[in-house]
């Protein structure tokens, strides 16, 4: 087996394992299917060429749904991260686009001082539009600090789609009665 053959096994049990974790199957199911798959390629490999193998295998992502049913217990750590990143990134980029035309409608009025103001939609944040009218060098700075907004946007995403309180379940319900 070349290097080639190995980097399509991995490659392949790569993704796999990624759209296990989506799914929602426990870490030590995901290793035993890992080992599996990284198994049955290589066997297939030695007779038919790795690409052949990883093409056969199908959609990876019907593979990884059908191996298991994702445990309710499970917290769903991957996806959390995965929303809470994508909606942070989001924000913010509502947040610049939203300091952008302040600092836009701030020029527009020439001011000759500084010129501070936050946004509504986004508490904690501030700007400061202060024009440089020194000689012939005229110019301006802007400074921008964002708010707690899109971090805690972020968070909530993280917690709604991961849904850590599923450990908290497994625990109450694992507890013996007395």
């Amino acid at each position: 087996m070349n290097i080639l053959d190995r980097a399509r096994i991995v490659g392949a049990t790569v993704s796999y394992d990624l759209w296990l974790e989506l799914a929602g199957v426990p870490g030590r199911r995901r290793r035993d299917l890992r080992r599996e798959l990284r198994a049955n390629l290589r066997d297939a490999t030695a007779l038919v060429g790795s690409h052949t193998a990883v093409r056969n295998l199908g959609s990876i992502r019907e593979m990884a749904a059908a191996a298991n049913s994702p445990d309710p217990r499970h917290p769903r750590w991957t996806v959390g991260f995965t929303a809470g990143l994508s909606l942070l990134a989001l924000s913010l980029f509502a947040e610049t686009i939203a300091a952008l035309s302040w600092f836009d409608g701030a020029m527009a009025a020439t001011p000759q001082s500084r010129v501070t103001g936050e946004m509504t939609f986004f508490p904690g944040s501030s700007l400061v539009y202060s024009p440089n009218a020194s000689g012939l060098d005229s110019g301006f700075s802007i400074s921008i600090n964002l708010g707690w907004v899109c971090l805690l946007i972020g968070f909530i995403a993280f917690v709604l789609a991961a849904q850590p309180w599923r450990i908290l379940l497994d625990r109450h319900t694992r507890t013996p009665s007395r």
